[in-house]
């Protein structure tokens, strides 16, 4: 892949963390892209809000873990992605259970086949966090949405409005002005416009607090 950074064509970011109070750690259910909102369902795992009462639940944006092994990076699950018939994506239960893969695994890889592979994390690529992967879950902060990952036009945004989690097809876990009518929850404030660039909104998210 091409240098996301240093090319003169370089990836611009849609979503950018300015400050948080806290962090965690999770696993998505389905692709996702950077900084949409997520709840946490009944498996643990965070997922994107379909339906009102979803919404009202997603108040942690969601973004990439940070790596700690060296490129390359792949896509698909795991501390580097995963490639054809992956051993462990570093989980316990992986660890513990890897002897137990399927002799016939080496005689099932799809031909013909190719591995994408990332000189640089994923996150730079401002790729979507995809699904079953590890991801960092924000409580609390401030962060920053370009064009495009907020539902509607910059001029629906102004100071002070209160934000909401989107749950329109399409548009799910995107961050809203038109959620108050539902009863929805109110889950940040918009506090810059055009701060780092044309058409961003920037947030303050309550986090938890939001609950």
């Amino acid at each position: 892949m091409v240098d996301a950074i240093n090319t003169g064509n370089p990836v611009k970011s849609t979503f950018v963390v300015n400050k948080y109070a806290d962090i965690d750690g999770g696993r998505v259910a389905q692709e996702t892209p950077r900084g949409r909102l997520c709840f946490r369902d009944t498996n643990g795992r965070f997922t994107l809000p379909t339906t009102i009462a979803m919404a009202r639940l997603a108040v942690w944006p969601v973004d990439w873990a940070k790596p700690l092994n060296p490129p390359p990076y792949f896509d698909g699950p795991g501390l580097n992605g995963a490639t054809f018939g992956a051993v462990d994506d570093g989980s316990l239960n992986n660890q513990e259970s890897n002897f137990h893969i399927d002799p016939d695994t080496q005689f099932t890889t799809p031909w013909p086949s190719a591995i994408k592979t990332y000189d640089l994390p994923p996150s730079l690529y401002n790729n979507p966090v995809t699904s079953g992967n590890k991801c960092l879950v924000y409580d609390e902060g401030t962060f920053t949405y370009g064009s495009g990952n907020y539902s509607g036009i910059i001029n629906n945004f102004n100071l002070a409005s209160s934000v909401y989690a989107d749950y329109t097809s399409g548009n799910e876990g995107k961050i809203t002005v038109s959620g108050g009518a539902g009863g929805n929850t109110s889950v940040g404030t918009v506090v810059g416009i055009d701060i780092f660039g044309k058409n961003t909104v920037t947030v303050k998210l309550k986090g938890h607090n939001a609950l």
